[in-house]
């Protein structure tokens, strides 16, 4: 056990610091998704177009949307963007994106972006 948590603060902190420090300016792009969906089940059914008025209606309950990026994983978004049930968000579920913002942190650790610009992506 003692091993296994060893490992995972490794990989915790090697993922940090390729994946860049809180703060840092990015831009970033891919699809945003409700991140449990996402994770349950996965790319297959959690994204696209045919996943798009599940992830409304958990946006609305509150649950966190996030940046499905090609590279660098799934981002949670944080900050004035998810005020509101991601209201400013859910117009942009199932689309591919560019969002400008910081690095940042969700509150279970996970890489964060909080968005200062978000667009669609050409």
């Amino acid at each position: 056990m003692r091993r296994n948590a060893l490992i995972l603060a490794a990989a915790t902190l090697l993922a940090g610091g390729t994946l860049g420090a809180a703060g840092e300016e990015v831009t970033l792009k891919g699809e945003v998704v409700e991140v449990s969906c996402y994770s349950k089940q996965g790319v297959a059914k959690g994204t696209g177009a045919a996943h798009v008025q599940c992830a409304i209606d958990c946006a609305k309950q509150g649950k966190p949307l996030g940046l499905l990026t090609d590279g660098d994983g799934l981002f949670k978004f944080v900050g004035d963007y998810t005020e509101n049930n991601s209201a400013k968000l859910i117009p942009f579920i199932g689309k591919q994106v560019e969002v400008k913002g910081t690095r940042d942190r969700f509150t279970d650790y996970t890489i964060a972006i909080r968005p200062t610009q978000i667009r669609l992506s050409k």
